[in-house]
């Protein structure tokens, strides 16, 4: 869905969440990762890409209105723009040449999660029963919170009280239980390769489990993230219990008992839900539990290293191609990673057309410039506010690495595709300021 030119935008909710940014050393992102946000905004006027009505941009056309200013401002970078009515490549600078790059990295995630797990799968986090020992069983779900988490059918959350709630009612008041915390669907190192670690005190990302709460902050709202977020999960649900009236006398690490029946689950929102909230406020826990997820599904290997090779294949699977891809995560926090801008494109060019329904999260998800997610705070100097609401894209920073790729509404009604990294960033906002110009020009250019 698109707003044309001239239209209102609608925002859906009260407001916009936007995480903190938290800077690191080489290698260590920037992005944000905070709770979940809104929904994602509503438009008006949606666009057949497929007939395009406007006249038709052309490589001449887009030379001219950004080819010097990338040339000169993206220091040791790659951009493409596409026409996706045409599939025709309008500007390649590099496009074929693997870069770092940061969190746009999600973008394939998002690929493989929403073709391999499909959209409308749902992540339980399980209680089972043996005796007088309970099991806490995580799914993978990385929206769970403490209490209050609303309708995860309707935009919000899986909450921990309400699996405590409908566990206790399995038992009689003042039971003495043993409650197991259970994270063994993923495995492998809870850090992904070259992740610093002092990334989950500095608030970037939390160790990668299968059963976390509220994110593994230390508490609800809080930047920094706890070493063990199993662990405090299962004290956290223990403590549930015991408002319930419940004896508990022990939490402990462990895995379910093969006799051990299920008495009560939770589910997160669906998989396309997960996908838009974490391209807007570009959640990174939300794509390392993905990319875990589509290794374990697609190579029964629930790991960084299954997650990276699975989404790999499925760039290849769906006809993207991975060639100059190199991922060792699903978030792009490490700069470990190499992707190409042609894939970038190669992934926004199918979705915009709607090659595959299964991807329309990934445009719904995408920040809209100067007003949600990752983009709310850009967007506001006079030569980019001719981009606000019309360039919707996915952003990336590491510490010398910035990345923007997303689409536009250009001035004669046609979506364009773009994609931008620059390695070896010496100011990032400049390098930003430069991104968020190039895709200004590209909403006010008919290019053709």
């Amino acid at each position: 869905m698109r707003v044309m030119r001239g239209s209102v935008l609608l925002l859906a909710g009260a407001g916009v969440l936007v995480g903190a940014q938290v800077a690191g050393a080489v290698g260590q992102a920037v992005a944000a990762d905070g709770p979940p946000p809104a929904p994602a905004p509503a438009v008006l006027a949606p666009i057949d890409v497929t007939s395009p009505t406007g006249p038709r941009p052309t490589a001449e056309g887009v030379r001219a209105e950004v080819g010097r200013l990338a040339r000169r401002g993206l220091f040791d970078g790659s951009i493409v723009v596409v026409d996706p009515a045409s599939r025709t490549v309008l500007l390649d600078q590099g496009a074929d040449r693997p870069r770092i790059p940061a969190s746009v990295t999600k973008l394939a995630t998002s690929t493989a999660a929403l073709t391999v797990l499909g959209p409308q799968t749902r992540l339980p986090t399980i209680v089972y029963r043996d005796g007088d020992t309970v099991y806490l069983v995580g799914g993978g779900d990385p929206t769970l919170v403490r209490a209050k988490g609303g309708n995860p059918l309707a935009g919000g959350s899986a909450s921990m009280r309400d699996l405590a709630e409908a566990t206790a009612a399995e038992f009689t008041a003042n039971t003495s239980l043993t409650v197991v915390y259970d994270s063994s669907a993923f495995r492998g190192p809870r850090l992904g390769p070259g992740w610093p670690t002092s990334f989950p005190a500095a608030g970037v990302v939390a160790p990668v489990t299968a059963l976390v709460v509220d994110g593994g902050r230390v508490r609800p709202g809080a930047t920094s993230r706890v070493a063990d977020p199993a662990k405090q999960a299962g004290s956290v649900f223990a403590g549930f219990l015991r408002g319930q009236g419940l004896d508990v006398t022990s939490v402990k690490a462990g895995t379910r008992s093969a006799s051990a029946t299920e008495v009560a689950r939770v589910e997160s929102p669906p998989v396309a839900d997960i996908v838009g909230r974490m391209l807007t406020n570009s959640e990174n826990n939300y794509a390392e539990a993905l990319a875990h997820l589509v290794g374990g599904a697609m190579l029964d290997d629930p790991s960084f290293a299954g997650g990276a090779s699975a989404t790999t294949l499925t760039l290849e699977t769906v006809g993207i191609g991975s060639d100059g891809v190199t991922l060792v995560d699903g978030s792009g926090l490490s700069g470990r990673d190499r992707i190409p801008v042609r894939v970038l494109a190669g992934i926004l060019t199918g979705v915009v057309r709607g090659d595959d329904p299964r991807l329309a999260p990934i445009d719904s998800g995408l920040a809209v410039a100067g007003l949600t997610g990752t983009l709310a705070d850009r967007y506001t100097t006079a030569a980019t506010q001719s981009g606000r609401g019309f360039v919707h894209g996915k952003t990336g920073t590491l510490t010398g690495v910035v990345s923007l790729a997303g689409t536009v509404l250009d001035a004669e009604g046609r979506i364009l595709v773009f994609a931008m990294i620059a390695n070896k960033v010496t100011s990032l906002n400049q390098a930003r300021e430069t991104m968020d110009v190039i895709a200004s020009r590209l909403a006010t250019c008919g290019c053709s």
